[in-house]
């Protein structure tokens, strides 16, 4: 005699069968809106992180912060570079009207006035620039994208400060 499955033993099968797969699709439509959700995200760090590591940099090569004074906060920064020539990194409103740009000005004579200013970064939602001491700066900035944001803090220390001193 051949053993078969009762109506019930299928049932519970095929239930227990339905119950895997909408296990299975509801983690795969949560990953798929965590996905979603981080997109973005990730993509405004990378198109920002080229940017601020060249910033960063440019004013870690810098011999002395002139504005804002230490202990201030400002909107603005004037930093002295290695040559005595001076960097002026300000804001302008973007074309959107809920964010700003970040350009940098150098008073270099030996460049063209068109190449004087460069813009360093969009989407500013929020930068300030306090001044820790003569050789230390802090950025707070916050940027934005559609409704994602992102915020950093960070103190850039002068490495050419000493380099500033004169010698006797």
């Amino acid at each position: 005699m051949k053993r078969a499955f009762t109506l019930a033993e299928a049932l519970i099968g095929i239930g227990l069968f339905a119950l895997l797969i909408g296990v299975v699709m509801g983690v795969q439509r949560w990953t798929g809106f965590a996905t979603a959700r981080l997109t973005p995200q990730l993509a405004l760090q990378q198109q920002s992180r080229k940017a601020l590591v060249g910033m960063l940099t440019e004013l870690q090569e810098s011999m002395e912060v002139v504005s804002p004074k230490p202990g201030c906060t400002l909107s603005y920064a004037l930093v002295r570079d290695r040559l005595s020539l001076t960097r002026w990194y300000y804001q302008l409103p973007a074309a959107d009207g809920r964010s700003t740009q970040l350009w940098r000005y150098v008073d270099d004579p030996e460049l063209d006035r068109a190449r004087r200013a460069t813009l360093l970064l969009s989407g500013i939602r929020r930068l300030t620039f306090t001044a820790r001491t003569e050789g230390a700066l802090q950025l707070n900035l916050v940027l934005g994208e559609g409704d994602q944001e992102l915020a950093l803090l960070t103190t850039v220390r002068l490495r050419n400060v000493a380099a500033a001193e004169e010698i006797w």
